[in-house]
């Protein structure tokens, strides 16, 4: 019998803009754990609400967003200020947000991601892992510093020498911020400082991102499950039925972290 889930909205304030976003919450007081659910490149909170359907199904509170200047989605900010560095201070803000509902127990907070939102919410992890009890990252998009030093970002073409001042990745509008704030990372160095476990879901037929990039972060991480499912980018065309039961098997292998 499936529990009765509410939804309400929220928004606040992020780098000086409005972040907006929704709450599924399992019927309860509380205090219960909570999931941050970040979106991918060009994609908004809508896509992630059926990641966050399965943690509610466990009991949990579920947090869906939109960033600030995603090119998509309901919150503010024009597109050509948006890199993975102004994602990842929105998704702080909003994990700040999460501790502070008092029907959320705050030791109990997980941050999920797929594609571009599971590298932010690495490395949010990794800044903050006092705050996070684990993370759980679907097609994670740890190439996109190698993709802008070599010129490539999704369809975007460039010479990484010279990164041009505007550019458009799909039917997003770009500034070289997107790449030049990620042009020197190198985010295996970066995400390997979050000690807590982890979850790697990942497709085979992954074109987009090589699942060798998560075979290597789950090499970088003391404690990490990867698990490889039949599917591509985004488990569009199949591989969601797997990551679900990937994600439900974990949860329950993982009570309380």
């Amino acid at each position: 019998m499936l529990m009765p889930i509410q939804k309400s909205q929220f928004e606040l304030e992020s780098q000086g803009r409005r972040l907006r976003g929704f709450l599924l919450k399992p019927e309860g007081a509380g205090p219960m754990p909570a999931v941050v659910v970040s979106h991918g490149f060009g994609s908004c909170a809508r896509d992630t609400k059926k990641y966050a359907q399965v943690f509610v199904e466990e009991g949990y509170a579920a947090v869906c967003f939109d960033f600030c200047m995603s090119g998509s989605g309901r919150s503010s900010g024009s597109s050509l200020g948006m890199s993975v560095l102004t994602e990842k201070v929105d998704l702080l803000n909003v994990l700040d947000y999460v501790k502070s509902l008092d029907f959320v127990d705050p030791a109990r907070i997980t941050l999920a991601g797929c594609s571009q939102g599971g590298l932010v919410s690495a490395l949010a992890a990794a800044e903050r892992e006092a705050d996070v009890e684990r993370l759980v990252l679907y097609y994670p998009a740890l190439c996109i510093p190698d993709d802008a030093r070599r010129g490539r970002m999704i369809n975007a073409k460039f010479d990484p020498d010279h990164v041009p001042d505007r550019f458009r990745a799909l039917f997003v509008k770009l500034s070289s911020k997107y790449a030049l704030d990620v042009m020197d990372m190198d985010p295996f160095q970066e995400i390997r400082r979050f000690q807590k476990p982890v979850l790697i879901v990942h497709g085979t037929k992954d074109r987009l991102v090589d699942i060798r990039y998560s075979r290597r972060a789950c090499e970088c991480y003391p404690n990490c499950r990867l698990v490889e499912v039949n599917g591509g980018h985004g488990f569009i065309f199949g591989g969601f039925a797997q990551s679900r039961q990937a994600t439900l098997e974990y949860l329950h292998t993982n009570q309380g972290g």
